[in-house]
């Protein structure tokens, strides 16, 4: 499997992308700045974007693909999650209010074909020959972490969330884990505002990861938020194992 890291920020400022993680070269995890990473050639050649939640920071740059790709031979844009989550990226962005609902605007002169598809997963589905389950995290929303296996090995991506149970039981059932992508939005000294908003600080996470039954994953750190970046860049520094790695954009990993 592989991992290109289009955005990995909590929040926008300049030289900073939020969350969007590109599989196989095929799809992506949330999209939050995968039109700000890829060209309007490439970004037409994605088909499918598995969401963790309907935030704006993970969905944003979906709305710029489907302005950038409107032709009639593109394939059709599939955004998939669980129904709860499409429904309201649905009724509150693609509205026709926010944004036009390409979900009912056709690309093709026979009216057949529209550019973009709400298509609700279900659990431990295959696609693109990869095993791919989930879980409900803790983050409002409501949200979801993703496993993916590709029968040999297997990644979690946690995408938002404070402390949390399912995702870790699911990381103990994987066979051959092999890494985890998750978050750290605040430094320790807003540990109420992070459990409020359903984020980790540096030391939520070091405790939930002792659900982790093993203690060798590589952990990869996504979400600093910019306005706390210095903080939290000298916290990471100073007190995180080494098995922790902060991501940085354009970063790729082959497992």
């Amino acid at each position: 499997m592989k991992v290109k890291v289009l955005g990995c920020h909590g929040g926008v400022a300049p030289g900073y992308r939020t969350s969007s993680y590109m599989i196989n070269d095929e799809f992506l995890i949330d999209s939050g700045s995968a039109a700000s990473a890829l060209t309007p050639s490439r970004q037409r050649e994605i088909s499918d974007i598995f969401i963790t939640h309907a935030h704006i920071d993970h969905i944003k740059d979906i709305c710029f693909i489907v302005d950038n790709t409107f032709y009639d031979d593109r394939p059709v844009l599939n955004l998939r999650s669980t129904e709860l989550i499409l429904e309201n990226i649905h009724k509150h962005l693609f509205n026709d209010i926010l944004w036009p609902d390409f979900s009912k605007i056709f690309v093709d002169q026979g009216q057949t074909k529209a550019l973009l598809d709400f298509v609700p997963i279900t659990n431990y589905m295959t696609f693109s020959n990869l095993k791919i389950g989930h879980c409900s995290v803790n983050h409002a929303g409501p949200a979801i972490g993703y496993i993916l296996d590709d029968g040999k090995k297997q990644i979690a991506f946690t995408g938002d969330t404070g402390p949390t149970d399912e995702i870790w039981k699911m990381a103990n059932n994987c066979k051959n884990l092999q890494a985890v992508f998750t978050e750290i939005s605040f430094p320790n000294n807003m540990d109420d505002l992070a459990r409020a908003s359903g984020h980790f600080t540096l030391d939520q996470l070091l405790t939930d990861l002792k659900k982790l039954e093993r203690k060798d994953i590589p952990v990869h750190i996504a979400h600093f938020k910019p306005r706390f970046f210095e903080d939290l860049m000298d916290e990471f520094h100073r007190l995180a194992p080494e098995r922790l790695h902060l991501l940085h954009q354009e970063d790729e990993f082959i497992f």
